[in-house]
């Protein structure tokens, strides 16, 4: 038995190291399902867990000394006992740690904190305290030895508008200048630092970066990964002539990571959210339909790949994966243009 607490150190790797890996939702992480969910990963040839250590509700998912400095809660719920653990029991196996952090979709202090308050469900992206509580945990989270800081939401909300309270700041300089304090603190602890982007942004439409705030040609600067959210069934009907681009999982992954890399070049590793979930697939969501995406992702210039699945159902993503290694066979996705 253990007579000291559990310390891991943060497995330094360069920016370029290929992560393949899957999702799980902090009720995944908080119990036995996780390890069980990295031993599969790397059974299949995958090597990468993403955490939610701050999910959308606002609070870190785990017991944290932040809410009491920053808020002045004495306590709040949390499912994650000890991350130090959680991060030591993956490394044992072999997994490359990420933890995900929801920046600005933040709906406990949107409804709590009126001076914190941007929007419904949102907090102000150009408030220093705002700012500095989601530095707190990520400075946090660097000390419990992960090995990865992504964040997401790190944007302002589709709402249509463009300001942000400050007279002369648009809202890309405002998430810039903020991404730019992430990154010097993560880099400082030899952490990588990703962020989760919008899968729209990548065709670069004016409304879409002027809105959001994600400027890629910005940010690319002060992140060593940028995961687009490429999931076929997130663009509209008719987007790009397709009719349901949900069919057509092989495209749309191959043309957005093709076009981040004439965006970014070399300057920041592009690693696509794949979809593992069947929303608006008329096509069958199966084996075939994931296998597609990372063969897309792998020709297309991406260097890795992360799966998403909100319940952490993955049976059909190792399957695929099984597939890509040689070890078994699943039958070839039909596309909406498969018979045409």
């Amino acid at each position: 038995m253990r007579s000291e607490p559990v310390k891991p150190a943060t497995v330094k790797r360069s920016r370029s190291f290929e992560a393949k890996g899957a999702y799980a939702n902090q009720f995944t992480a908080s119990s036995r399902q996780v390890l069980t969910m990295g031993e599969k990963l790397r059974k299949h040839g995958a090597n990468t867990v993403v955490f939610d250590a701050k999910e959308v509700e606002g609070l870190p998912t785990y017991r944290s000394s932040v809410p009491r400095e920053h808020l002045g809660l004495d306590s709040y719920y949390y499912p994650i006992e000890d991350v130090s653990k959680l991060v030591d029991y993956l490394h044992d196996r072999g997994v490359h740690v990420v933890a995900r952090v929801c920046i600005f979709r933040d709906i406990h202090n949107s409804s709590k904190n009126a001076r914190w308050r941007f929007d419904k469900e949102w907090v102000n992206p150009a408030d220093r305290a705002v700012q500095d509580y989601n530095l707190a945990i990520i400075r946090e989270l660097t000390s419990f030895g992960v090995d990865e800081i992504q964040v997401d939401y790190f944007r302002y909300p589709a709402d249509r508008k463009a300001s942000t309270g400050i007279e002369g700041k648009t809202r890309s300089d405002v998430l810039t200048a903020y991404a730019q304090r992430v990154h010097e603190l993560t880099s400082s602890k030899g952490v990588l630092l990703s962020l989760d982007m919008f899968g729209i942004v990548i065709w670069q439409r004016e409304d879409d970066v002027r809105v959001l705030g994600q400027d890629v040609m910005r940010l690319k600067d002060h992140f060593d990964v940028i995961s687009p959210m490429l999931y076929p069934s997130h663009f509209s009907r008719n987007f790009s002539g397709i009719a349901n681009p949900a069919d057509q999982p092989y495209m749309f992954v191959s043309s957005g990571v093709k076009r981040m890399k004439v965006l970014v070049g070399d300057q920041v590793i592009i690693r696509p959210w794949l979809q593992s979930f069947p929303l608006r697939a008329t096509i069958g969501s199966n084996p075939a339909y994931i296998k597609e995406q990372i063969r897309a992702a792998q020709a297309s210039g991406a260097v890795g790949w992360l799966l998403w699945s909100p319940g952490n159902r993955y049976d059909e993503a190792y399957r695929a994966m099984e597939s890509l290694a040689g070890k078994a066979s699943v039958k070839a996705v039909r596309t909406s243009r498969t018979g045409q």
